[in-house]
């Protein structure tokens, strides 16, 4: 006996399965509640010992069920299976194809209109969860209404952020929204009463990034509200707002210490969490868009840790496996990949000789270099969703220069071979580089394809392109070849092929 399928439509949540004898009860849990005795069962029924089904209201006190999980208990049994919604039949409110990119050309966008002329296919831009949501309402202040409760955001910085998002997308542009949950981005001081709510209780400010709070109520509540805030603004039919097709759920969590911080956990334990925040997200998006797509986000660490402490930074391609073995045992969704393939040391963009690369499974790493093994792993049948690989996008990576001509020129011959090869790798569709513009604070890397601008008080102002922008704009056109034999002059013949 077990739970085979759980079915939301527009009004109700129906849970079949087999094997069952006598009276069944279903009882409704949030994702990281304990199962207590005692609670009203949510929906029941006598099942023949063959097959069964058990439906219930999808609201309940105006609360949406979708995001529940589930249990079907036979007396005190408790029978196994999944828990969460598998299917969703016509609840999403807005329904067309996902867009088809001409290219896999990308970038992290921070000037428009030079994106543009670049002719970019994909755009990613950051949003960050504290810098939008607010405690309390005011003249310019956006109400979002979920499950009975009020929720506030900046109306003033989604005006701006709505004239971006509307310029890419207006020309074809994909957009990916990189879902942030940073007390301090970009300067933000973030009220105590907001960051009790949105900070993971856990989180230690070592790390520059929190994990989303998933696992108290107003923190869940408040990230649903979040992401359904922004999916519903971003896939209207008219494009009021301009639209977006997919969402990167936090950054690099395999370098949780820094990147998503949730104190120290061992990768199983974060790893439920970060599920949670993942499938929640992929319920919120696919109620507003029948295709929006989610990912999951990692480094280029495939099975080597960044550091010694595996309480704090976890190997990628665990991550991998232990999201796919919890979807299936929990009920399997469609989440995606957003990998960042970087060099293997950062400030050295001569990937060709990466000495941590290999063509194996168990590479160390996976970078540019040997960035084929991502995709033959993901081919793996265990991996595969509905018979197909998981979509994969390569989000965040560059190449750095020091300010020097030699060393952009190496790094626009690196560029030309990193797409010669993602471009021949079946099953990555986009490349997104970054940066767009070299950042004064970021670490010491220059990885922009323009320099910045030194006489401005912005960190990243644009200054003058970098070889490697008019090698960028040209990727993908009838130069290719050209610059493709440019870049071998510089690199040598023996890395292409």
């Amino acid at each position: 006996m077990t739970i085979q399928k759980i079915i939301a439509d527009r009004e109700t949540i129906q849970i079949q399965g087999v094997g069952a004898l006598g009276a069944l009860a279903a009882y409704e849990y949030q994702p990281l509640e304990a199962i207590t005795a005692g609670s009203e069962p949510a929906g029941t029924t006598t099942s023949d010992g063959i097959n069964f089904s058990i439906t219930m209201p999808r609201f309940y006190n105006g609360r949406d069920r979708l995001y529940s999980r589930f249990k079907v208990k036979l007396g005190e049994v408790v029978l196994p299976g999944i828990s969460y919604v598998t299917d969703m039949v016509g609840i999403a409110a807005y329904d067309y194809p996902f867009p088809q990119a001409h290219t896999i050309k990308g970038l992290q966008v921070h000037d428009v209109q030079d994106a543009i002329q670049l002719g970019v296919a994909h755009a990613a831009l950051n949003l960050n969860q504290p810098t939008v949501m607010l405690p309390q309402p005011s003249e310019t202040t956006i109400t979002y209404e979920m499950d009975g409760q009020e929720f506030y955001f900046d109306g003033t910085f989604f005006e701006d952020f709505d004239e971006r998002v509307t310029e890419l997308s207006s020309h074809g542009v994909t957009i990916y929204l990189i879902l942030l949950n940073s007390a301090g981005w970009g300067g933000l001081k973030l009220q105590s009463e907001m960051a009790k709510i949105l900070i993971h209780p856990n989180y230690d400010p070592e790390g520059f990034i929190s994990a989303f709070n998933v696992v108290t109520a107003e923190g869940l509540a408040h990230y649903k509200a979040f992401v359904e805030f922004v999916a519903e603004r971003y896939s209207r039919d008219d494009q009021k707002y301009g639209r977006v097709s997919g969402y990167i759920i936090g950054n690099e969590v395999d370098a949780a210490w820094i990147w998503s911080n949730a104190g120290e956990k061992t990768v199983a334990s974060f790893m439920e969490e970060y599920t949670v925040a993942v499938r929640t997200a992929f319920y919120a998006a696919r109620k507003m868009y029948s295709e929006a797509r989610v990912y999951i986000t990692l480094t280029h660490h495939w099975t080597l840790p960044h550091t010694e402490n595996q309480l704090r930074t976890y190997a990628g391609r665990d991550i991998i496996e232990i999201m796919n073995r919890l979807s299936i045992e929990n009920g399997n969704f469609d989440w995606s990949v957003a990998y960042h393939p970087y060099p293997q040391d950062l400030r050295i963009p001569s990937f060709w000789n990466d000495d941590k690369a290999f063509d194996t499974l168990d590479t160390p790493l996976i970078t540019f270099k040997n960035i084929e093994v991502l995709t033959r792993y993901m081919r793996q049948p265990h991996l595969l969703f509905d018979g197909r690989i998981r979509h994969i996008i390569l989000s965040e990576q560059g190449l750095n220069s020091e300010e020097t001509d030699e060393s952009e020129r190496i790094q626009a011959a690196a560029y030309a071979l990193a797409y010669w090869k993602i471009a021949r790798t079946n099953g990555i569709e986009a490349f997104i580089y970054h940066a767009h513009v070299d950042h004064r604070d970021e670490f010491g890397l220059n990885l922009g394809i323009r320099r910045r601008d030194k006489s401005s008080d912005s960190p990243n102002a644009p200054g003058v392109p970098k070889l490697v922008h008019v090698v960028f704009k040209g990727i993908d056109g009838e130069q290719a070849d050209a610059l493709f034999e440019d870049a071998k002059g510089v690199i040598g013949e023996g890395h292409w092929g």
